[in-house]
């Protein structure tokens, strides 16, 4: 018996433009998307709850280390900021942390979590990733494929010359 799975609609985005948005971070301050256009951005959807989101986080926390402020590093979560906030005091997630944004992810349609979008300096979405998560036999393998894929994405927007 073959099992299939919806198409995971966020994938209709690649080659296509993020959907603006306005919404609030962890301290309760305004972002609106436009804030992200002229550097490369790196956006990771999760939840506290999320156990391959969790797994992920400090692979992400090293790519952010590695290309700092070149690029703009952002997380985003249905949830409310008082659960984010009693969850990084636990966890380290050195991302700008987008709450709240239950309304803003119903545009995406049905998707699983983690996902993480990368996006050029115009906010066109080059890709989405996932890391393969704990339960794969090769687990190490798969993290060191899921931080080159990344990195070489960046490093390809990074070195592109700009319009």
């Amino acid at each position: 018996m073959v099992i299939s799975f919806p198409e995971q609609e966020i994938y209709k985005y690649v080659n296509d433009y993020l959907p603006k948005f306005v919404l609030t971070d962890l301290d309760g301050h305004i972002i609106d998307s436009d804030f992200l256009i002229g550097k490369p951005t790196v956006v990771n959807f999760w939840f506290t709850n999320c156990a391959p989101c969790i797994e992920e986080m400090p692979i992400l926390n090293k790519i952010k280390r590695q290309y700092g402020n070149k690029i703009n590093f952002v997380a985003m979560t249905f949830q409310e900021a008082n659960v984010v906030k009693d969850f990084l005091k636990l966890n380290e997630f050195d991302f700008l942390q987008i709450v709240n944004s239950k309304t803003y992810l119903k545009n995406f349609g049905f998707f699983s979590y983690p996902k993480t979008i990368i996006l050029d300096d115009n906010l066109k979405v080059i890709k989405i990733e996932r890391l393969i998560g704990k339960n794969q036999n090769s687990n190490r393998e798969n993290i060191i494929e899921f931080e080159k894929r990344i990195s070489g994405i960046l490093n390809v927007l990074l070195e592109s010359p700009k319009n």
